[in-house]
């Protein structure tokens, strides 16, 4: 976390949870510095005072907003293709689901704003800054997947890192929790 330039804090509250060893400090340490940290959770929670911008998201949506934000991805060529075709199998299926090419419904930031309560400038502004910061970590908590389908919010968001090229740098990565230190 300490090399992190960019912290998404998707779903997870460090100052209250811990699920590593300290990680709100790495976390706050790494934000003097000049890491961006920016939580995304339905609550602004104590781990607000970690972050320079809180996103409020309507519960349930995670995969909805992780869906928008591989959309812009994909459609500004921001994905990390030689990691994805290195590291990643089976990515062409969420791709066409993401692009509208399986339903015929592209997961545009129009299209999820309604149901996430994220204005569309502000999912098209994190998924530019998450693919073009380098290192980014996005730090997903427990919560987002304590839903109907949670599972699908965990998946999205794992997919979402891989299409930044950020997971296996360091400062980098995705998960519950972080390297803490580098």
């Amino acid at each position: 976390l300490m090399e992190a330039r960019l912290i998404l804090l998707w779903g997870n509250n460090p100052a209250e949870t811990h699920m590593g060893n300290n990680t709100a400090h790495y976390i706050a340490s790494a934000r003097d510095r000049g890491a961006r940290v920016v939580l995304l959770d339905p609550r602004y929670t104590d781990s607000g005072v970690l972050a320079d911008e809180w996103v409020p998201i309507r519960p349930g949506s995670d995969a909805a907003q992780a869906a928008a934000m591989a959309w812009v991805m994909e459609t500004e060529g921001l994905c990390d293709r030689r990691w994805l075709e290195e590291y990643t199998a089976g990515y062409a299926l969420y791709r066409d689901y993401v692009l509208g090419c399986s339903d015929g419904q592209p997961k545009t930031p129009e299209w999820a704003e309604p149901i996430t309560g994220v204005s569309a400038e502000t999912t098209r502004r994190l998924a530019r800054e998450f693919a073009t910061v380098k290192p980014a970590c996005l730090l997903a908590g427990w919560g987002p997947q304590r839903a109907t389908y949670g599972e699908q919010a965990a998946r999205a968001l794992m997919t979402l890192a891989c299409l930044s090229g950020n997971v296996g740098l360091l400062g980098g990565g995705a998960g519950s929790k972080g390297t803490l230190s580098g």
